[in-house]
């Protein structure tokens, strides 16, 4: 019986047929990794975001506070991009209005936490951690939506009301009927 041993190393013209192929594998990896989340790499970097929740309610401000509705045509320009601040963390970010220096915070009164839009310097906020927390929420991924939990907060997840338009809150019950806690969250281009 003959036993024949086929090298692992490409045998003179395969070199460069090997070459290309390892080099174009490897692009791909880096580009599918790369878009396969936003977050990598963007460190202290800032991106736009179109923000709704699973029964189509945009976000926009209504005194001062953040509310999520059906914005129907006449209306539409008054939806707010999300700009968002990554942290170090993977999944980990700040989330602020566009074109304006208010900026999503949990703040907690006893067992109840509620979501307030803070003006702050974020840039200096993000030197310290500690205080920072308060402002972080850490993106899970669902599929094609994410939930947004609170850091300083486990447990509270940022939600709108499953009927009608209302403000945007944070809710410890993410399987309540009447909160919704799934979003579509799209970097605006």
């Amino acid at each position: 019986m003959a036993v024949s041993l086929v090298s692992p190393w490409p045998q003179d013209g395969d070199l460069q047929v090997s070459l290309s192929y390892l080099i174009s594998l490897v692009l791909f990896l880096f580009h599918s990794e790369a878009a396969g989340s936003p977050t990598r790499g963007r460190f202290n970097q800032m991106e736009t975001f179109k923000i709704w929740d699973v029964n189509q309610k945009l976000f926009y401000l209504s005194n001062k506070q953040l509310v999520a509705g059906y914005l129907q045509a006449p209306n539409a320009k008054l939806e707010e991009k999300i700009k968002v601040k990554y942290t170090e963390s993977h999944d980990d970010m700040f989330l602020g209005i566009h074109k304006k220096q208010l900026w999503l915070a949990c703040v907690k009164s006893g067992d109840k936490v509620t979501l307030q839009l803070e003006e702050v310097n974020i840039t200096d906020l993000g030197r310290n951690k500690e205080k920072a927390k308060r402002f972080t929420f850490h993106r899970s991924h669902n599929g094609t939506t994410s939930s947004f939990e609170s850091a300083a907060n486990p447990g509270w997840f940022l939600c709108t009301e499953s009927e009608g338009d209302g403000p945007v809150s944070l809710t410890n019950k993410p399987r309540d009927v009447t909160k919704v806690t799934q979003f579509y969250f799209q970097v605006v281009a």
